[in-house]
């Protein structure tokens, strides 16, 4: 069916009547296909859908929200927005989202609790049928959530809450990464090895410092974590400083959170007229597309983030699956090297 007239003028949108009466089948049955109910072929489905994609027919999100007294949309709260990162979680997120005829609403905290409180009362208030957080802090804000929405479902993502146990929990696997990125490091014959991080109140889990200081001590390495503000303003100043040390007393290599504070990293290293790679080896987190066009290209830890979103998204639509943890592999580029000295 054309949408438009011989005048070009849009027809009126289809309904489900006019779908039934194309498909020579009644509104009812229609309905039970749009809303997954059961005691329908497979091939009658197969055939409505078809005949509802020719006359360019969605069902209507308020219908639905009126229907089942919850919003067809999903929220997702994340620490920094500008971190490509949370935007790859949301990309797979809508991946599976988009097929199921549902809305992700995103919202950024800033690495402040209380917009992320007042994020999660806002969702709270529209019905979303589900949230995904990228949490800050502690687990106060996934309390409330099940205060004002307890039969809603939610899923924790790239954080870890010992306080929320029973929530299904999406992260990469941590304690490999810094595994794998420490031991590339202390192979190459680095012993001054920094880890950068969130503050700690700041921190949803403290597993990557745990792991880390772990390490340091296996391996008789003097630890020096760095905790500082990831949000970009501040975060270069801060890491001036650092590599503005004696060269006996810097790092010679840092293990970066993410490959969007990794950027911040070599800027703070070339302030001080140093080369990374060089004078200072960096290692980074995620593998967004842009790392390997940085100079020299990022040496960083691969974990498909795209995969995290549509893991999260499932945890919201399937009850009673558990915690995932995401693959993870080192990717090894020019910012990493043997130190000055060795």
């Amino acid at each position: 069916m054309d949408p438009y007239n011989d005048s070009g003028i849009p027809n009126r949108r289809p309904t489900v009547r006019t779908v039934a009466e194309a498909a020579g089948v009644s509104p009812s049955l229609v309905s039970f296909v749009f809303n997954e109910r059961p005691g329908v072929s497979e091939s009658t489905r197969k055939h409505i859908r078809s005949v509802a994609a020719d006359l360019g027919y969605q069902p209507d999100p308020r219908a639905r929200e009126l229907r089942t007294g919850k919003a067809a949309m999903m929220g997702l709260v994340v620490r920094n927005v500008a971190n490509p990162f949370f935007n790859e979680i949301l990309m797979g997120m809508q991946e599976n989202a988009e097929g199921d005829g549902v809305s992700i609403l995103a919202m950024d905290s800033q690495f402040d609790a209380e917009r992320e409180e007042a994020h999660v009362r806002s969702l709270a208030s529209r019905r979303t049928a589900g949230l995904a957080i990228v949490p800050v802090g502690d687990a106060s804000t996934v309390r409330l959530w099940r205060q004002l929405q307890p039969s809603a479902p939610l899923a924790i993502v790239n954080a870890r809450l010992a306080a929320a146990p029973d929530v299904p929990h999406v992260t990469p696997d941590d304690e490999t990464a810094v595994d794998l990125a420490f031991n590339h490091l202390r192979e190459l014959g680095h012993t001054r090895i920094a880890l950068l991080s969130a503050p700690p109140q700041l921190m949803p889990d403290g597993d990557r410092t745990a792991r880390y200081l772990q390490l340091c001590s296996e391996h008789h390495v003097r630890p020096h974590p760095i905790y500082a503000s990831l949000r970009g303003d501040g975060l270069t100043e801060h890491l001036s400083d650092v590599f503005a040390l004696p060269a006996a007393e810097r790092p010679t290599a840092i293990i970066t959170n993410s490959d969007h504070t990794a950027a911040h990293v070599y800027h703070a290293i070339h302030r001080q007229g140093l080369s990374v790679g060089r004078d200072v080896s960096v290692v980074g987190h995620d593998d967004l597309a842009t790392s390997a066009l940085l100079s020299p290209a990022l040496t960083t830890i691969r974990v498909d983030l795209r995969e995290m979103g549509r893991q999260a998204y499932r945890r919201l639509t399937e009850p009673g699956l558990g915690n995932h943890r995401e693959h993870v592999e080192l990717i090894v580029r020019g910012s990493t090297g043997p130190p000055i000295e060795s």
